[in-house]
């Protein structure tokens, strides 16, 4: 879409990037995807939280293959017994429990919308709204489809008004901070690597 000498923010402002600082941005941003998990409205059974701008803020920053990583040991921690998921749950009662699915949508979230930040989206407000929405569809395809199979015989009007309707109003509200902020920080990125 765009010609950009960086495809990230993370290329921009480190020219010089090792396998120790990838390591530790990578884990930064696991525990950074941790408390963006427990800012939440406490509703049944998904939780209303600031995970999804913050996958979105990771992807952004690192485009898809880290992101993915970050999400990916963001998972990880979470099965290994860090209290790292919404209402510091862990383990794997958190994967196949109503948020099952929207956990496994983060990972493929993080995967495309880094994947559309690399090739110039996310600079404009517009291209933000763009990487948000398809990001969200993505994430409510898994989401949705975990919390059919963990509540079952339901409809799919039911299905909706219990895990996608509450949302959408604080992923409106995500999306138009998103797009209010992104496009400044590639401008504060752009003076700095200059």
């Amino acid at each position: 879409m765009f010609k950009t000498e960086n495809k990230t923010v993370y290329e921009a402002l480190f020219k010089q990037r090792n396998v120790l600082l990838d390591v530790f941005m990578i884990l930064f941003s696991a525990g950074f995807l941790a408390v963006m998990a427990n800012i939440r409205i406490p509703l049944w059974p998904v939780p209303v939280t600031m995970q999804t701008f913050g996958i979105f803020f990771i992807a952004f920053f690192f485009g898809s293959r880290k992101g993915f990583l970050a999400i990916l040991a963001y998972v990880l921690a979470g099965l290994a017994g860090f209290g790292v998921f919404a209402g510091y749950k862990s383990g794997i009662g958190a994967l196949i429990g109503p948020t099952g699915g929207y956990i496994a949508g983060f990972i493929f979230m993080a995967l495309i919308v880094g994947w559309m930040i690399e090739r110039g989206y996310g600079r404009t407000r517009g291209s933000v709204l763009l990487c948000m929405l398809i990001g969200e569809v993505v994430l409510y395809t898994f989401g949705l489809a975990g919390l059919w199979l963990y509540l079952g015989n339901v409809s799919f009007a039911e299905l909706l008004m219990l895990g996608f309707v509450p949302f959408i109003i604080g992923d409106a509200v995500k999306a138009l901070g998103a797009a209010a902020l992104f496009p400044y920080l590639w401008k504060g990125d752009e003076k700095i690597s200059q």
